[in-house]
């Protein structure tokens, strides 16, 4: 048979005694003809029921065309031929005047390919399996029964289907299979034998398929190491065979003296209680063990009946389900477990079961292969190959499993129980919530997968996956949206997007466009006030790995500017998806609110912060006797020798109560708004004895309209203050510190809070005014427009505070990595 013309596009040429089959379409994806294909293995297998000959492409190095002479059934290791989202032709004609049928198992595929013409001998249509990867069986009957099946493999075009693919399939098998083991402890702690419900058979194919190495594992770790448990058994022997005797031996004597007789030589015991102790395996525990190894290999049996009675069996699913019954067989006899009958006592639990390593884990397989997961989102269903709703299932359990992995899980809806099992609630169309919680700030938020469709004025959203973000300090939520897309705009060269986007691939306009909607459309109604948004970022998760390339792509630079682009997110690119996360979560409300694009003018209303207005006096006291008077009489006095005229007129006084006169009480809660101050002589003012040498120098006395509690005490550590100092309202009101009363601008205070938010306060330290403030090691300071980390007397770090203005958190994290890595 001659091979296809070099050049052609026809991929497959099947030639038998009864028709002609043959495949047309791109060996090459069109779209991503950078996709590495070399050196990647596809497979190709045909099975006939008569002599058939093949050809592959007309590519000798990849396949010659071969005819199999006394075969019926071959396999190929070929290089890649058939991608997602691709239109292939398959054209089947009958040779001898046979009635020729296509089938396929999906619909969509199916009724692709008909008859053409008034007879039935010419087949003809066009496929595509769309998002769909993996093999993929073609059927061709002949005169109504089966006689050609081409098995082929569909690989994505998108990622790399032997590493990423395998992973992505992996972490979602793994991290739900996490949640459900938390559950099945928290949940499941006795065991019957009989029970209300269990697993269907396709259940347990599905699950054992997936576990069944940690079951093997499970079973081997209990033959290394089986719980026993030492055995005593108690007979009357005479005495010279007697080995071991105990306590009850000797008060079984005194009930029989008969058996003690006194000789001249001592005591003669012909008869008496002998105590016999020996290891025994025969406990209930491992009864159960047994129990539940024969319990699964009768199931495993009972599906392979019902599976071979099947019209179409796969035979490498009957082989490995010889192999799965062969490999348990074998574990029951060996070892102790040979020797145990599951049927002698009735199998019972224990703490065993809840502690002890392989038992537990046998346990935990043991209830989900008999209890069977009701899994509503396929993940854990037989045939997983929409790789667009896969790699969105995904997404969703990648996020959770990099915010678990550093902040704690409160609550979650994805695994839920019943009394029917359990089911993994991942669908599209049904919301799943994971509620976490920042230890460091206490702080809760909460990732949702699916969220309720968001009210709109116009029309109602619904994105992917939403991170809802609480601050302390706000009276808002925060959230973002990451949409999962599995489309990448392969930037080819001479399209717009190459020439005015990026040379390098990235999320499709279109996407960044839903983004846009998103953020502006999804909005909240507090009763009956305007509207507001609630989305202050929207980002596109997609498949693409090179991170470092994509850093200078258009839609990841757009994130810093409007908060909204794309972020590359597969098994082996989370690192900015990550990074991303811990920003937004380590925002201070601040810089959460900055993150947001906010309208034109709107920057008018809010109330702006005048840095240069000190016109709160911290005023300081000479006794505790001081604090009481001036507390009662609503006044406060100091000398004037404190305060020059630059520092007037003063709105406002708080009192600074330090530590050498109130002890552990040292702190600034208490201020008033004054309502006149005039200068008076110190001897004036009566209520508080004075110094003679002082009584006739002049002092400013300030009448306050009421004395009044900060919202939140201003604590002291290690510096203080020996005479009256200046802050404004602002920083009275927000700060925390003594030391944040003399910061002296906006970027200042931001830094601070940024500071406060990602570190232990416990270990921020205060200096003094001029030397700034002490983060273990190192000293910061605000000195001529510029934020310096000093250590050992040198500036380690420099960064101008106009630069932490325009990028607050990338300045904060380049500052902050810099003490840490000095540890």
């Amino acid at each position: 048979m001659d091979s296809p013309r070099t050049g052609s596009d026809e991929l497959v040429y099947i030639e038998t005694p009864n028709l002609l089959v043959t495949i047309k379409g791109k060996a090459v994806h069109p779209s991503f003809p950078q996709v590495e294909i070399n050196g990647k293995e596809a497979r190709l297998s045909i099975v006939c029921d008569e002599k058939f000959s093949c050809a592959l492409h007309g590519d000798s190095d990849r396949l010659p065309a071969k005819e199999i002479i006394g075969g019926y059934q071959e396999s190929y290791a070929i290089q890649p031929l058939f991608f997602e989202q691709q239109r292939y032709e398959i054209i089947i004609e009958s040779l001898n005047g046979h009635q020729v049928e296509f089938w396929h198992e999906n619909y969509n595929v199916r009724n692709k390919v008909s008859k053409v013409g008034r007879n039935s001998s010419l087949l003809s249509g066009v496929i595509n399996f769309g998002n769909e990867i993996g093999l993929s069986d073609l059927w061709v009957r002949l005169d109504g029964k089966d006689y050609l099946k081409v098995t082929i493999e569909v690989f994505p075009s998108k990622i790399s289907y032997k590493e990423d693919y395998q992973a992505i399939v992996a972490d979602v098998t793994e991290e739900v299979y996490g949640l459900v083991f938390d559950v099945l402890k928290k949940t499941y702690q006795s065991f019957g034998q009989s029970s209300d419900r269990r697993s269907s058979l396709a259940e347990f194919w599905a699950i054992i398929n997936r576990i069944y190495e940690k079951f093997a594992r499970a079973a081997d770790m209990v033959l290394r190491n089986p719980y026993h448990v030492l055995h005593t058994e108690r007979e009357v022997l005479p005495g010279h065979k007697v080995q071991r005797t105990d306590a009850r031996s000797i008060r079984w004597l005194s009930k029989h003296p008969e058996h003690v007789k006194l000789t001249p030589g001592g005591l003669q015991i012909d008869k008496v209680l002998a105590v016999k102790k020996y290891v025994t395996y025969d406990t209930n525990e491992n009864r159960l063990t047994r129990y539940m190894l024969q319990r699964t290999v009768k199931r495993l049996e009972l599906f392979k009946s019902h599976y071979s009675r099947l019209t179409r069996k796969d035979s490498e699913i009957i082989d490995k389900l010889d192999e799965m019954a062969g490999g348990i067989r074998s574990r029951l006899n060996r070892g102790f477990l040979k020797e145990i009958d599951s049927t002698s006592k009735e199998p019972s639990m224990s703490l065993v079961f809840g502690m002890a390593p392989g038992y537990r884990e046998l346990f935990r397989c043991y209830l989900m292969l008999e209890r069977g997961l009701s899994v509503t989102g396929e993940i854990f269903n037989l045939s997983m190959k929409d790789l667009a709703l896969l790699y969105e299932y995904w997404c969703f359990i990648k996020l959770n499993s990099i915010l678990k992995a550093k902040y704690e899980l409160i609550s979650q809806d994805l695994i839920k129980v019943d009394r029917s099992g359990l089911f993994v609630s991942l669908v599209k169309g049904q919301n799943s919530q994971i509620c976490y919680r920042n230890p460091r700030t206490k702080e809760q938020f909460i990732l949702s997968y699916n969220p309720k469709e968001t009210s709109s004025p116009t029309v109602a959203q619904k994105p992917d996956n939403v991170l809802q973000l609480t601050k302390n300090g706000a009276h808002t939520n925060y959230e973002y949206v990451f949409d999962a897309k599995y489309r990448v705009n392969p930037a080819l060269p001479g399209t717009y997007y190459h020439d005015v986007i990026s040379k390098t691939p990235g999320p499709e306009i279109d996407d960044i466009n839903t983004m846009h909607r998103y953020r502006d459309a999804i909005v909240y109604q507090n009763g009956a006030g305007p509207y507001e948004r609630t989305m202050f970022g929207a980002y596109i998760l997609f498949p693409y790995h090179d991170e470092k390339e994509y850093k200078n792509h258009h839609f990841y630079q757009s994130i810093s500017q409007v908060n909204i682009g794309g972020l590359p997110f597969l098994p082996s690119a989370t690192g900015l998806v990550t990074e991303m996360l811990d920003e937004l979560i380590s925002d201070s409300p601040d810089s959460a609110f900055e993150r947001a694009t906010l309208p034109v003018g709107i920057e008018e209303k809010l109330a702006k912060v005048n840095w240069d207005e000190r016109d709160v006096l911290i005023g300081t006291l000479r006794s505790r006797l001081q604090f009481h008077k001036c507390y009662d009489g609503r006044y406060y006095f100091t000398s004037v020798d404190n305060i020059s005229k630059n520092n007037l007129p003063i709105r406002y006084v708080a009192i600074y109560q330090s530590k050498n006169i109130f002890g552990q009480d040292g702190q600034i809660k208490f201020y008033g708004e004054v309502t006149n101050y005039k200068i008076v002589k110190r001897r004036e003012i009566t209520e508080v004895p004075a110094e003679r040498s002082k009584l006739d120098k002049d002092y400013y006395l300030f009448e306050i309209k009421e004395w009044k509690e900060l919202p939140k005490r201003i604590e002291l550590k290690e510096f203080g203050i020996q005479r009256p100092a200046f802050t404004n309202m602002f920083l009275l009101q927000h700060s925390s510190l003594l030391s944040e009363l003399f910061l002296q601008a906006e970027a200042e205070y931001r830094f601070y809070t940024e500071l406060k938010r990602r570190v232990n306060s416990e270990i921020i330290n205060e200096g003094n005014p001029d030397n700034g403030f002490i983060m273990g090691d190192y000293t910061v300071m605000f000195d001529r427009g510029n934020i310096q980390l000093i250590k050992g007397g040198y500036v380690r770090k420099q960064y101008a505070i106009r630069d932490f203005v325009s990028h607050p958190n990338a300045v904060f994290r380049i500052l902050y990595k810099e003490t840490q890595n000095a540890k």
